[in-house]
């Protein structure tokens, strides 16, 4: 079978087939007429159990050394089984402060005694990064699903498109790998798919901006699943108006006019409107 066939029957998009194929998961025949790859039976079953071992969070490495034989799959069960575990103790003590706070005012709450509670939690192995890993997640998906950046030059012709985008992964060290040489390009890192434009800015020195998108953002979205539907919605929120959000701040808590405040507000508040009006 091709790879078309392959994702049909394993739900695996191309992009991740390629990608398992690159890292030495799978590994297809070819055709020797062709040289097309051909699938097998085999290879279904391969990706399946690779598909499982990823939804429980398996790394790449880890499933390597699995399916080569080199570790048992118990062992590595049992590794991920304690990962997941001291997860679940750190969103158990999170619970437990959240609870014994819902109903309290901000005038009641006792700092001092909240502390201790949460020094008591962490010293019990309860930690409070589940919030800090989270935001990670979500920063890293959503840096994942659209990224721009300047080239050094105006990006003209596709030529000079294909070497901007060549250049921006030597300098981030990114394993880029253009597919469709065209002035709105496709190419790959590391197995996901991306289109890319071109923008022209028109300030007192025009500039090109190249934005980058991914063909398929809902990838990069399976990555933050385990992260609360409300909590994800505010770390987007917070990771795209961060910027704002620090200014505003800083102007309310220096006592600055209260017109720059103002101003800020003013002048962002229609973006942010549209921004969660169309989530």
């Amino acid at each position: 079978m091709n790879i078309h066939e392959l994702e049909k029957r394993t739900g695996v998009t191309k992009q991740n087939i390629r990608f398992y194929e690159k890292k030495e998961l799978l590994h297809p025949s070819r055709n020797s007429g062709n040289n097309y790859r051909e699938y097998t039976e085999e290879d279904v079953q391969m990706l399946q159990i690779i598909k499982i071992l990823r939804k429980l969070d398996i790394s790449i490495e880890d499933i390597r050394t699995v399916l080569d034989g080199q570790v048992p799959l118990e062992r590595v069960m049992k590794k991920q089984l304690e990962t997941m575990q001291e997860k679940q103790k750190e969103l158990d003590a999170g619970i437990r402060i959240c609870q014994s706070l819902l109903h309290t005012e901000l005038e009641e709450l006792d700092p001092d005694q909240v502390l201790q509670k949460m020094d008591e939690l962490e010293r019990k192995g309860g930690r409070f990064m589940e919030i800090i890993n989270d935001y990670k997640k979500v920063a890293r998906a959503e840096h994942q699903k659209e990224f721009s950046f300047m080239p050094d030059t105006m990006v003209q012709n596709k030529r000079e498109f294909t070497e901007a985008l060549l250049q921006y992964a030597e300098e981030n060290n990114l394993n880029l790998v253009i597919t469709k040489e065209s002035m709105y390009p496709v190419f790959e890192i590391d197995g996901v798919e991306y289109t890319a434009w071109r923008e022209f800015r028109k300030t007192r020195f025009p500039a090109a901006v190249i934005h980058c998108t991914m063909t398929h953002p809902e990838e990069a979205d399976a990555k933050t699943r385990d992260v609360p539907k409300g909590r994800k919605m505010w770390m987007r929120f917070f990771n795209r108006y961060m910027a704002v959000i620090f200014v505003t701040l800083f102007l309310l808590l220096t006592e600055r006019p209260l017109w720059l405040a103002a101003v800020v507000a003013v002048g962002t508040g229609p973006i942010i409107y549209w921004t969660c009006r169309g989530r």
